[in-house]
């Protein structure tokens, strides 16, 4: 059913209810209104009537039909009103509409209501419907007094000596409301074709520009975005026109700036060096920029497959199966079939609330090979300086041994010399170790063990660094806390740099704390920590590091006071060393620090399986 039709109903449905509303009000009214007139008239001639009685009804009481029903029958002749005179024991003595045999066969009317309620309460009126003339009538019912001394005759303190009893017909109202629903009927039908020709033509001014709207609509939900509505008028119809012309302004502006975006992200994702895949839950491609078509050689018809059928790497599927487990990004380096020696970073980010995943896949193949060089000559340039080293220590320390010193300043260079060498063997040694972490030649022995069998060998190397700055080491590792799968001597490695850069950095008097733990939750916030790691911290009250230097602390060579650790003999590759070998036992490290406040260091590291 269209709007149209819904109108004009409507109009209709409320015309008939307003015509059906006054049929009933004014038939009602008009009824009481006659009710209320012939009640008056009756009450009237009632007193009238009574008052005529009084006086010429026989002063003895004894009545007679022959006496009493020509008096009444001359009342009756003066108006339209039946008139009927009932003696006190119920006789009715006269009538208006029976004479004779007829009179004298009524019934006894003692006990009529009207009659009972004018003997009790002076008057009585009841609507009834007469079985002696077979019509319907109201009844108004009045008792006669004659006082004895005659002096007051409408005193009803008197002699009762009968009852008269006035009546009219109730046809004159049934007539009057018949004419007057019929007449309301009447107006009603007319009001009805007004209504519905009235209603046709309202409709037909308010749903043309709605039907213009809606063709809008039409065109617009068509591609048609230049489809405007002429304004018409200015009432609240061609206020919704204007407001709907501007929507489809903005909406066309809107259009073509996501349009304009659309292109010049097309154009950046083109272009750009890094392939870029867009799959639905069920892992079926729904975008490949060209770069992803020609790392992962998709063919043509890649759109709508799924991403395992095209190219089966299994750690592509893994981390993509993991994104949609975690619902977070997911992350690894893995090795692609189809590019050159390949390498590549893979990021898998979930989008619209998992529904779908962004893959992002950068060829790093160039770097890890640069990396590879780099680190390859830093090996050899460091294992063709450690002879050459050894040879200048062997030198100098023959030298300072000897009797060949000839002043204190030879003693001075030479003991410089050595100190020099030593340091740069130092150097030397761990940019051999750092290549072969990077270079993942060193192989591991990982062996469970429990962290506190650190404790010892690590007392035993900095008792006396500590005893001599007075700063105090605290291990508070439980032994309930479960055994780690690690290398042993690669981690103790871990500690001693961490110690060793604690005691550094820690004012004399001041305290390390080494501590672990299991669960984690509260510590590493929107960190990826499971059950199946225990995290140790490196906590020490010193200097800090200030907040811009953090990033950067893991760094090889990086200082943050390079010259309290050129004084101190530092090399700038601890932290870098530690942090590889981490990484090598599938860990993670990372740092908090206040400035002046101390730092602690965190490493996780996994349990045994």
């Amino acid at each position: 059913m269209n709007i149209r039709t819904q109108l004009t109903l409507r109009y209709i449905g409320i015309v008939l209810l307003v015509l059906l509303a006054m049929y009933i009000f004014l038939g009602t009214t008009l009824k009481d209104s006659m009710s209320d007139r012939i009640t008056s008239e009756l009450e009237v001639q009632a007193a009238l009537t009574r008052e005529f009685f009084i006086e010429k009804l026989p002063a003895d009481a004894h009545f007679t039909y022959d006496a009493i029903d020509p008096l009444v029958d001359r009342l009756g002749k003066t108006g339209k009103a039946r008139v009927t005179f009932i003696g006190i024991d119920g006789t009715v003595w006269g009538d208006t509409e029976r004479d004779g045999q007829a009179l004298r066969g009524m019934d006894n009317h003692l006990a009529r209501p009207e009659v009972q309620d004018a003997l009790k309460n002076g008057s009585g009126i009841l609507d009834r419907y007469s079985d002696t003339t077979q019509t319907e009538f109201r009844y108004f019912a009045m008792p006669i007094y004659r006082n004895p001394d005659a002096e007051n005759a409408s005193n009803e303190e008197g002699t009762l000596i009968g009852i008269c009893r006035v009546a009219l017909p109730m046809e004159a109202v049934n007539t009057a409301v018949g004419n007057l629903r019929r007449t309301v009927l009447i107006a009603s039908v007319a009001g009805l074709v007004l209504a519905i020709v009235f209603s046709v033509l309202s409709t037909g001014a308010i749903i043309k520009p709605i039907e213009k709207l809606t063709q809008m609509t039409k065109s617009l939900a068509a591609g048609n975005i230049n489809s405007r509505v002429p304004v018409d008028s200015r009432n609240e119809l061609g206020q919704l026109t204007e407001n709907f012309n501007v929507m489809a302004d903005r909406v066309q502006e809107q259009i073509d700036k996501i349009s304009e975006e659309h292109r010049r992200s097309e154009t950046i994702l083109t272009n750009m060096g890094e392939g870029v895949l867009l799959v639905d839950g069920a892992s079926e491609i729904t975008y490949a920029n060209a770069m992803a078509v020609t790392m992962l050689e998709l063919p043509d018809d890649y759109i709508g497959k799924a991403l395992i059928e095209i190219n089966r790497i299994p750690e592509l599927q893994a981390l993509l199966k993991k994104a949609e487990q975690t619902e977070t990004v997911a992350f690894a380096e893995i090795q692609l079939g189809n590019l050159y020696e390949p390498e590549a970073e893979v990021t898998v980010v979930p989008v619209s609330a998992g529904q779908e995943y962004v893959i992002v896949i950068h060829d790093v193949t160039k770097e890890r090979q640069l990396e590879r060089i780099r680190a390859d000559f830093v090996a050899n340039v460091s294992h063709e300086l450690r002879t050459p080293l050894t040879t200048i220590r062997g030198y100098a320390e023959t030298l300072l041994g000897k009797d060949t010193v000839q002043t204190k300043t030879g003693e001075q260079f030479l003991v410089k010399i050595l100190n020099h060498a030593s340091r740069l063997s130092k150097l030397v040694s761990e940019l051999l170790e750092l290549s072969r972490l990077e270079l993942g030649d060193r192989e591991l022995k990982c062996l469970p063990c429990h962290l506190n069998a650190f404790y010892e060998p690590l007392l035993d190397v900095f008792e006396p660094l500590l005893e001599e700055s007075g700063l105090v080491l605290k291990w508070e590792i439980a032994e309930e806390l479960p055994k780690v799968n690690v290398d042993q001597r690669l981690f103790m490695q871990v500690f001693v740099n961490l110690i060793d850069n604690a005691i550094k950095y820690t004012p004399d008097g001041g305290t390390i704390t080494i501590s672990a733990e299991t669960d984690t939750s509260n510590v590493l916030e929107g960190l990826d920590i499971t059950s199946e790691e225990v995290i140790v911290h490196v906590q020490d009250t010193g200097i800090g590091i200030p907040m811009e230097s953090q990033p950067r602390v893991f760094e090889r060579f990086y200082r943050v006071d390079k010259g309290r650790a050129q004084e101190m003999g530092g090399t700038g590759l601890g932290l870098a060393i530690v942090k590889h070998i981490v990484l090598r036992h599938n860990g993670r490290i990372w740092l908090d620090s206040i400035l002046g406040q101390g730092s602690v260091f965190h490493v996780t590291v996994p349990l045994c399986g």
